[in-house]
């Protein structure tokens, strides 16, 4: 296999979700698991003993170290999903995108589900990971976040999350994904780079414009909320940044350097 899905990435990946669902979610499991948590457990214990989360009144609660750690990895799910999920649906015979259509008001969500499974669209996520020196199985766990593979909450998601079954769906994904090679052939990832790039440069315009009136609205209107559950750190949110920090993408071979740090710093 080209791609394999080594084990302190897999590791990374899940003690992820968990610091997400701790920090965020202000969820503080029981340091005596019970049930199906117990596969949690190895995790963290890992996360305690690497400082990113303590142990207080007989429950896992975050730490400073791992809100930054997360705040890390929020940036990096940001970058993705403004600058790569939008090359999971492109038609390689016309050029167009899926992602042209995103804000069609015509679509209801599920008629924009169905949209993006139409037979017309390759997922090239891979291929242009490949090609901008990534990590493929990074950039597919995200599109797994995207898509709520990993929801808390759902029936046996203990098991599901630190299982082998949906690891080894994302190693066969990358391996079976349209390859960069194969699309290298006649020089039509570059263009195709260039091309999805331009497209959702143009969508980050157009959704800053529409928002900026709206969050000038928001400030003036916005009331503080008493939090019922006590908060060990600040809630991670995602970045926002001026139009100017994604310029550089329009050079089919940038690559940001937040994606040179690690999914966590072990």
């Amino acid at each position: 296999m080209k791609y394999t899905l080594l084990e302190r990435d897999k590791v990374s990946y899940i003690c992820v979700v968990l610091l997400n669902e701790i920090i965020n979610n202000q969820a503080y499991p029981p340091v005596a698991l019970t049930g199906e948590d117990v596969f949690l457990d190895h995790y963290l214990k890992l996360l305690h003993s690497k400082g990113m989360l303590d142990i207080n009144n007989g429950a896992y609660v975050p730490t400073q170290a791992g809100r930054a750690e997360l705040e890390n990895f929020y940036a990096k799910y940001t970058e993705y999903l403004r600058m790569f999920d939008i090359f999971c649906a492109v038609d390689l015979e016309s050029g167009n995108f899926a992602f042209e259509e995103i804000n069609n008001p015509s679509f209801s969500d599920d008629q924009w589900i169905d949209f993006l499974s139409n037979e017309r669209w390759t997922d090239v996520r891979v291929a242009v990971a490949d090609f901008k020196g990534l990590n493929p199985i990074e950039i597919v766990f995200m599109s797994f976040l995207t898509e709520g593979r990993f929801e808390v909450g759902a029936p046996r998601w203990q098991y599901n999350l630190t299982g082998e079954e949906v690891w080894r769906e994302i190693e066969e994904i990358c391996n079976t994904a349209v390859s960069r090679e194969y699309l290298e052939q006649d020089g039509v990832l570059e263009d195709v780079i260039r091309q999805g790039s331009q497209i959702a440069l143009d969508l980050i315009r157009e959704a800053d414009e529409i928002n900026a009136p709206q969050e000038e609205y928001i400030e003036e209107t916005e009331e503080v909320i008493e939090e019922v559950t006590e908060e060990y750190v600040e809630v991670v949110e995602a970045p926002v940044y001026g139009y100017s920090y994604w310029e550089p993408y329009y050079d089919p071979f940038y690559v940001s350097p937040i994606w040179l740090v690690p999914v966590l710093l072990w």
